[in-house]
């Protein structure tokens, strides 16, 4: 039976056991959401590691393994919620599409660059993500792949639930009615179907 006397004694020994558990690497707590993998943010590299996008590509003779020509050198950055990318990255969407010279490999030649967002429940994104469905689509020039304006499709996400009005079915799910209006159509002035989620 424990006593006034041996409870401080187990509570240092407790203490004691924790510390030697953390020195031998026995506790590892989980990097915080914007640390770096590998410290290879900001990094120049003559390709593009798991985990990482770049930002900018310089056309240089350092990656041409001692070519006289000129090979793209591409600067790393760790993907991270409203940076501008010149690649998506898994986990990721863009909600906006640029354009400019600085993910370009060939001179003169605009290229894209992609507003890297997380999904959440009510964001309008370019490209869906199978976490998340979708209930509209929003049309505009935000999202255009093409140069010279246009207007193409973004995507209102929305986190899949039992009684939601969805544009697809979502992996899990079923559905227990459809409807037909214009709000998933990527022709405008058709009709498409919506579905009821069940699940």
């Amino acid at each position: 039976m424990p006593t006034a006397y041996t409870r401080p004694v187990r509570l240092l020994l407790a203490a004691l056991a924790a510390l030697a558990l953390l020195l031998t690497g026995g506790a590892v707590t989980a990097p915080s959401a914007n640390a770096s993998t590998t410290g290879l943010d900001g990094s120049w590299a003559c390709d593009v590691p798991a985990g990482y996008v770049y930002d900018q590509v310089s056309m240089n003779r350092s990656c041409s393994g001692g070519g006289s020509w000129n090979s793209p050198q591409f600067h790393l950055r760790t993907p991270y919620d409203g940076l501008t990318a010149c690649k998506s990255a898994p986990g990721f969407v863009y909600d906006a599409i640029t354009w400019g010279s600085a993910c370009s490999q060939i001179s003169g030649v605009q290229s894209n660059q992609f507003h890297l967002r997380k999904p959440v429940d009510g964001m309008v994104a370019c490209v869906g993500t199978p976490e998340f469905t979708y209930d509209y689509l929003v049309w505009g020039t935000t999202c255009n792949m093409t140069t010279g304006g246009g207007q193409s499709n973004a995507f209102h996400l929305r986190k899949p639930y039992s009684g939601l009005w969805a544009c697809d079915v979502p992996s899990g799910f079923t559905y227990s009615t459809t409807t037909q209006n214009y709000d998933c159509s990527t022709y405008r002035g058709a009709t498409s179907t919506k579905f009821l989620l069940l699940g």
